[in-house]
């Protein structure tokens, strides 16, 4: 051998060593940070020992002798499972973002500082009443002795961006809260969209486009059809929206935020919006949550049975985490948020409940007419007033900290400033959370209340966000009401602008919480939401006119309708359902005009004729569903082409991937259908000879897109699944190696919007749950990953697979079953108590 080959040899052997020692170091940094989860541990703070048994999926039934022990536990073992997801979303809702990623995050903090999240937040917790303020000091904590014993052995996802959290504090869990309330209220964007469109196409086919009412609907409340108008008056036109363009004010200090050294922080960020975007996309609240409970007479035992599935962004973590908890006055499981105290939906040895979000709208925007000469001074009843403006320091990472002044009416803080008016015309926001009150937070004490009267009682203490919420007992009783703080209006309904320089639309109060929708024991034994009109025309108040279609609804009832002996099976299975009836009435429509206007490609002639034996299920192998959707998209299109810009017309519909969710009006499809029947010549484009012309024309270009997207001429390969993939990402983890190793995904999958699976390219059941109020071991709870935010746990992903099937997986709670499905057991101890032989 000569000196060569051993001096190569000897190299290519150390770089062997070397990965050898930096896949070991890797490892050790990863699993240093998980969690123990047997044996025994000294928690200050703690009154008594607390018991944490694991099954083998993680998740943890946590039993305590007091309540203050059981919270305390609790925001321990979530530290354990989701510190740096919590850290994340409370930096979100705070405006925080910039100060870990630089000034990539500078504009998503900006619109939370303008909106006064923190200060919000703050008063929540000064104000909170004194068993909720119990509750989150006893959850503040756990999470901070786990930071404590743990601060130089965090999740990894510190160390890659080099920065340590803040202790824990009550207000940020209203922080969190708060940014679910934004997520699943926030109505003031589309607002200016639609008033921008309506200025565009004209009052008539406005009043056309944002139909409310569909033959489909399925009232709860209120279902006598009334004839109802909708308020008009004039207003500057708008331009899009291009919102929070604020000039920024620097401030001559250095960030208190470590320097920005790497390219990976401003690179990753793309991906950690996404997983924010659970809480900011409109997409996230309004697309594919269902529910529905049904009486005993219906089922196989005799008692009820409750199941729902609410639909946000999906992301690695999961949104949601699945416990158990017991203690004196407390048996509850099912489904906390990650930074709250006890559960948000679940059961307890009585009762079960759930939530879909209910639309109800509880922002205004006020157009408010400034001076231009004296920039503070904004008219109101023919006076000048003076509006309040607040400083924002930002602190921002590798830079020096950015000053924004927000300035605020009486309304709330400007949030929109159009450029475009003549006038000196800013918006500004009137919204519900953050009124007096307008956090109150009582969605934990579902818990306690042990039959109808009781559960109605500790929904007055929720001030919103309005949800669709629905209840069952073991006494056989179903319900459904919406408790909320919902404005009542002096004129009009707020569905778009309104002048700010007048009293005539105000708010009057909120609706009396006697006469909030509810509805108990429906003679048919079936009460199912799914984001749509749950009350009619007739209820005494307006809710809102925003609304999805009311084909999830209509789905459910269809597979409801005449049915008994149901199991808890049957309802996962109605979760997992994939026809869609848009599609069905799309795909008879195309067949009917087919059949007097052939189309030109005989692509579009084969799939045609394929339709006749399609059963309009949205399977991943469905090629019709890809030729469906393209078909509509392709309508929408000409459609809108001769009034809105190009670009807008390509993207102003409810579908994947082209729409922005502040561009589209949420009764799409609705509005499709009408103009499909009745045929009116006042919206067939021109070039059409009819709409059957329309139709087969569209359908060909709907085959050209196809081909186009796919880079495919045979039509056989443009299957759903490959279209419409599910990608579910770590916020650190889209890009090369980082994406194969903490996120999930791409994977080919079925289900549309408007399937009772609702899925979308990256959204879709954030949980899954089934409760049988006769034996509640027979209950399913789910999540898309697993209860561990950690890379190296064996819960981060383990979920995954049964979730994406549709199985559902098994939750114990009785304390037989509960012990033969652990796996681990870990006791919290209070300090000073001996950890041996434990």
């Amino acid at each position: 051998m000569t000196r060569a080959d051993r001096i190569f040899r000897s190299f290519v052997a150390g770089l062997f060593l070397l990965a050898g020692i930096a896949l070991i170091v890797g490892w050790w940094i990863i699993h240093r940070s998980l969690p123990a989860l047997d044996g025994s541990v000294q928690v200050p703070g703690l009154k008594g020992a607390v018991m944490i048994d694991r099954d083998h999926w993680g998740r943890p039934w946590i039993r305590a002798k007091s309540v203050d022990d059981l919270v305390t536990a609790q925001g321990y073992v979530m530290a354990q499972d989701r510190l740096w997801q919590m850290d994340l979303l409370r930096r979100a809702a705070a405006g925080d973002l910039a100060e870990i990623f630089g000034e990539v995050a500078l504009s998503f903090d900006e619109e939370n500082r303008t909106l006064g999240m923190r200060q919000a937040a703050e008063r929540a917790a000064a104000n909170s009443p004194l068993d909720i303020r119990n509750l989150l000091d006893s959850y503040a904590r756990g999470v901070n002795q786990y930071l404590d014993q743990h601060g130089s052995r965090l999740p990894v996802e510190f160390a890659l961006l080099r920065y340590q959290p803040r202790p824990w504090t009550p207000a940020d869990t209203y922080l969190i809260s708060l940014y679910m309330y934004k997520t699943l209220t926030s109505t003031w964007k589309e607002k200016l969209n639609r008033q921008w469109v309506s200025q565009k196409v004209g009052p008539e086919r406005a009043r056309q486009m944002f139909v409310s009412l569909s033959p489909l609907d399925h009232f709860i409340v209120g279902g006598l059809v009334l004839p109802r108008s909708e308020a008009s008056m004039t207003r500057p036109p708008l331009a899009p929206p291009e919102l929070f363009h604020f000039p920024w004010n620097e401030v001559n200090q250095s960030s208190n935020a470590p320097p920005d050294a790497r390219p990976f922080i401003a690179q990753e960020w793309d991906s950690a919006r996404a997983m924010l975007a659970q809480f900011e996309e409109e997409s996230s609240q309004i697309i594919g949550s269902n529910n529905f409970v049904v009486s005993g007479a219906r089922t196989a035992s005799g008692k009820p049975l409750l199941a729902n599935d609410t639909h946000l962004q999906l992301s690695v973590p999961a949104l949601w985490y699945v416990v158990h908890l017991t203690a004196p006055g407390w048996n509850v499981a099912g489904f906390a948020l990650p930074g709250a105290p006890l559960v948000i939906i679940g059961h307890h040895d009585r009762v079960a409940w759930g939530f879909t979000n209910s639309n109800a709208d509880v922002q205004d925007l006020y157009a408010e007419t400034f001076d231009s000469a004296r920039s503070s001074q904004y008219r109101a009843n023919g006076k000048w007033l003076t509006a309040s403006v607040r400083s924002e320091i930002i602190h921002v990472r590798g830079k020096r900290d950015r000053a924004i002044a927000v300035v605020s009416t009486r309304h709330g803080p400007i949030v929109y400033r159009d450029s475009n008016s003549p006038s000196a015309v800013r918006y500004a926001l009137r919204w519900t959370a953050l009124e007096p009150g307008g956090l109150d937070f009582g969605f934990p004490l579902l818990g306690q209340a042990q039959n109808w009267d009781e559960f109605l009682a500790a929904t007055q203490r929720i001030a919103g966000p309005g949800q669709n919420t629905m209840y069952a007992d073991v006494d056989g009783n179903i319900g459904f009401t919406i408790p909320a703080h919902i404005p009542i209006r002096a004129n009009g309904n707020g569905s778009l602008p309104v002048p700010g320089d007048t009293d005539q639309y105000e708010w009057t109060g909120y609706i009396p919480f006697e006469e909030l929708p509810r509805a108990l024991n429906p003679p048919d034994g079936i009460i199912a939401t799914a984001n749509a009109y749950t009350v009619g025309p007739s209820y005494k108040y307006f809710l809102t006119d925003r609304q999805a279609g009311p084909y999830r609804t209509e789905r459910i009832y269809e597979l409801l309708a005449g049915r008994t002996g149901l199991l808890p099976a049957d309802c996962n299975a109605i979760q997992n359902d994939v026809l869609s009836l848009p599609n069905k009435f799309l795909a008879s429509r195309l067949i009917a005009a087919a059949s007097k206007t052939q189309p030109k490609d005989p692509r579009t002639q084969k799939l045609i004729a394929a339709l006749n034996h399609w059963d309009a299920h949205a399977t991943a192998g469905s090629v019709e569903t890809s030729f469906v959707e393209y078909t509509r998209h392709a309508l929408f299109r000409n459609l809108l082409a001769p009034y809105l810009d190009d670009e807008i017309s390509k993207k102003y519909e409810l579908w994947e991937p082209v729409s922005v969710y502040n561009d589209v009006w949420w009764r799409d499809k609705v509005f499709l259908e009408d103009i499909l029947r009745a045929g009116p010549a006042n919206w067939l484009p021109s070039g059409f000879s009819s709409y059957d012309d329309l139709l087969s024309a569209s359908a060909d270009q709907a085959v050209a897109a196809l081909e186009k997207h796919t880079g495919r001429t045979d039509s056989a390969s443009w299957n759903w699944g490959q279209l419409h993939p599910l990608d579910m990402a770590h916020p650190l983890g889209r890009s090369a190696a980082l994406h194969w190793l903490w996120s999930i995904g791409p994977y080919e999958q079925g289900g549309a919007l408007d399937t009772v699976r609702a899925m979308g390219l990256g959204h879709g059941p954030a949980m899954r749950f089934v409760t049988d109020l006769s034996n509640f071991d027979n209950s399913l709870m789910e999540i898309p990953t697993g209860e561990s935010g950690q890379y190296a746990s064996p819960h981060y992903r383990d979920q995954f697979p049964e979730w994406f099937a549709g199985r559902g997986i098994a939750a114990p709670f009785s304390e037989s079953a509960e012990e033969a499905a652990r796996a681990h057991r870990l006791i919290l101890l209070p300090a000073g108590a001996d950890t041996q032989n434990r």
